[in-house]
Parts: C-alpha cells; sequence; structure tokens
C-alpha cells in the first residue's frame, strides 16, 4: 500500500504519528525475550517503508522525520532481542529489520553525518553483542552500511571505524577465556565483512573500503 501510492501525506503522516505516541517501537524492551519483539520490529518496517518511499517524495513533514529518526536511535540503542524466526510464532528478526529502517534512513535528505555516525555505532553494537546470528542477519546490516558509504561519510572515516572495530573484537575474543559470546561476535563481524565486500564489488564503489575489509577478512581467517 505504501509503495504503491495507495496512501497520501495524511495517511502516511497518521500512522507514523499513531506508532510514535504509542511508543511500539520500544515496547517492552527492557524486557527481553517476550512477545513484545513483533511490535518493536514490524514497528521498524512501517518506519522503514515509510521512510523509504518519502526518501524520494518528501511529502511528510519533516519534523516528523526527524522524530522517526531519532526514536530509531533510541530503539537501535536498546534492542537486546535478536532471534530471527521463532517456532510456531513466525520471524521476530529484530536485527535485520532494524538494518533495513537504517538503510532507509540513509538515504532521506534529512539524515545528517551525524545520523550517520550513529548508524556505524549501532551496526557495530549488533555486531559486537551477537550470540549466533543464523538467519542472515549480518546481511542486511552489511546492506545499510554498503548504502551509507554512498550517501554519508569519507571512506577514511569509515576505513579507520572498520579497523577499530576489529580490534576491539580481536581483543574481546583474545581475553573470552573460552567464553562463546565474543567468539560469535567475530563470527558476525566477518560474515557482515564478507557481505559488504561482495555487494560494494558488485556496485564496483569504494574501492578503498573494499580493500580494508579483504584485508580484515584475511587477517580474521588467518
Amino acid at each position: 500500500m505504501i509503495t504503491g501510492n495507495n496512501l497520501d501525506q495524511q495517511q502516511l503522516e497518521y500512522i507514523l504519528n499513531k506508532l510514535l505516541e504509542n511508543k511500539s517501537v520500544v515496547l517492552d524492551i527492557n524486557k527481553p525475550i517476550t512477545d513484545s519483539v513483533f511490535t518493536r520490529s514490524f514497528t521498524t518496517l512501517f518506519y522503514a517503508a515509510i521512510v523509504e518511499y518519502d526518501s524520494t517524495k518528501q511529502i511528510i513533514s519533516k519534523d516528523l522525520v526527524r522524530k522517526v529518526i531519532d526514536a530509531t536511535h533510541e530503539y537501535m540503542g536498546k534492542e537486546l532481542d535478536f532471534r530471527g524466526y521463532v517456532e510456531k510464532k513466525g520471524w521476530a528478526h529484530a536485527a535485520a529489520h532494524g538494518a533495513d529502517l537504517l538503510d532507509s534512513i540513509v538515504k532521506h535528505p534529512i539524515a545528517s553525518e551525524n545520523d550517520a555516525v550513529k548508524i556505524l555505532h549501532h551496526i557495530a553494537r549488533f555486531l559486537s553483542i551477537a550470540h549466533g546470528y543464523q538467519d542472515d542477519e549480518e546481511e542486511r546490516l552489511a546492506r545499510a552500511f554498503v548504502t551509507l558509504t554512498k550517501y554519508h561519510l569519507n571512506e577514511e572515516f569509515i576505513v579507520s571505524w572498520l579497523k577499530h572495530l576489529e580490534q576491539s573484537l580481536a581483543d574481546k575474543y583474545a581475553t573470552s577465556n573460552n567464553e562463546l559470546q565474543p567468539y560469535y561476535a567475530q563470527l558476525a563481524f566477518k560474515n557482515f565483512l564478507k557481505s559488504s565486500y561482495f555487494l560494494l564489488e558488485k556496485e564496483a564503489i569504494q574501492n578503498d573500503i573494499k580493500e580494508t575489509i579483504k584485508d580484515l577478512v584475511v587477517q580474521i581467517i588467518y
């Protein structure tokens, strides 16, 4: 309905205002591993679809889009339920849906360089606290990352961010005392890097970033 131009400005703004008013994206966020994750996760998909649509149409109030972006930053800094498919209930997929929302925000004209930096922090957080993604979450995060490289921040900044994240995860793994979580975080980062590399290769963009990613993957493997 959204992408097919079946909703007008008033209807789209009504949806966003209702979701913001109900704080749906942070419903019970301090109570992880409950069914509330479905409300949070699918609220992000509503946000993603509408923000993506408005990135070219620009019919929604800029103040309202800003509220959505700010609500997204709050959500991405707090979500702890990273289940993918939940047996007998369906897709929770908060990490993947959150990544889709980040991808949409990056494309919107009112997104700032500060928003882009925050998005990198969100991606780093979702990778750093991974407990074993199994439903392609890393690729969805990679798509948001590659989109970000087209719109915001220079290659030097992003290369530095990648190297810092790799070092942080490597240090955490080296002092993990055989705990599994740091292993899963490093695995998630490696999968994220691989997906990012081939997405960049496909679009023939950002050679410095791509070469840095290749070096980091080789470093992690060996």
